[in-house]
């Protein structure tokens, strides 16, 4: 019987063999895989293993060729493929992070509607492109978020280790986040917001999709503590209304905590019709949202090699005013 060869990488060392198997072998559930370790069509390093088995880098893992997809057993590894990623949106990338300056309108996660078009997927084709031999089980992913129509840097893990460690700086808030902001109303001054923010029920489907909710600022102080600080750059006319350009800190990750608060302190996101925002017309303006994540902060001699600072050049269609 004839076996198709796979070698174990870094990210794969102490995961269990039946999940690496769950990629190769989709369609199967887990009893027919184990049934598949038992009657020895799957092995590791020659030998019969459990599905509980830990890889470690560098096993040989062996599938009976019949269970391999034809896609999988004819794929030519000398062949070249083509990464769907842009090189003109990359802003940074080394072996553990990758950092995007993401584009209007793109969602970050798939969904029924993304069709392989989200971020989440062409960066993991990217990465199935590009890291073939590091892995055989690692999948990439967004490690924080930005809503679809924000634009601006979005961090991606490349290894297990940058997946780790920006997570808990980010949890620790030892990273911290800057955006650019176009804000409907005139705001002349420094302020910080502190409230507490908590989901509004049911907002899903008053917005006609099940991804996709509103939140609200809870003035009798239940919901999740959200520190924003917003300070005005200029000010001008956009559409007939006065408007503000202003730079963001968060402190806080919370879900919509931008524009929830800004509309709650009286000066909604310019086009934000889902926090009351007068709508703007995409079509004549390029876009109808305006938030950018402009800037990345990170913790000084970070062990991932990243730079104390990353930013991203404003969009098209952002206006600015002197």
């Amino acid at each position: 019987m004839d076996f198709t060869h796979f070698t174990a990488g870094k990210d794969d060392s102490d995961r269990r063999l039946d999940r690496i198997l769950r990629r190769f072998l989709s369609e199967e559930n887990l009893s027919s895989i184990y049934k598949l370790l038992r009657k020895g069509l799957v092995k590791v390093n020659g030998k019969k293993a459990d599905g509980n088995f830990r890889i470690s880098e560098g096993d040989d893992i062996q599938i009976a060729d019949f269970l391999l997809s034809s896609a999988s057993k004819n794929e030519n590894p000398g062949a070249e493929k083509t990464s769907p990623l842009s090189k003109d949106i990359i802003i940074f990338k080394n072996e553990s992070i990758l950092i995007l300056n993401k584009p209007y309108d793109i969602p970050v996660q798939p969904s029924s509607s993304s069709r392989g078009n989200s971020l989440a997927e062409i960066v993991q084709k990217d990465y199935e492109i590009s890291h073939k031999k590091d892995s055989l089980s690692f999948r990439t992913g967004p490690l924080h978020r930005l809503d679809r129509k924000t634009t601006g840097l979005i961090a991606f893990s490349q290894n297990l280790e940058g997946a780790k460690w920006f997570s808990e700086k980010i949890k620790s808030h030892e990273i911290q986040k800057i955006y650019l902001a176009v804000l409907q109303g005139k705001l002349m001054e420094k302020q910080v917001w502190e409230d507490q923010i908590e989901k509004l029920e049911n907002s899903n489907e008053q917005a006609g999709s099940g991804n996709f909710h509103t939140v609200s600022v809870n003035s009798s102080g239940e919901g999740k503590f959200a520190h924003t600080e917003v300070t005005p750059l200029s000010q001008g006319i956009f559409c007939g209304k006065e408007v503000t350009i202003v730079r963001v800190l968060i402190t806080t990750g919370r879900t919509h905590q931008i524009r929830s608060q800004s509309a709650y302190h009286g000066f909604p996101l310019l086009g934000d019709t889902a926090y009351g925002a007068v709508k703007i017309d995409s079509k004549r303006f390029g876009q109808d949202f305006f938030l950018h994540a402009s800037e990345l902060y990170f913790p000084k001699d970070n062990p991932l090699s990243l730079p104390e600072k990353i930013t991203s050049p404003l969009p098209e269609f952002f206006p600015t005013f002197n």
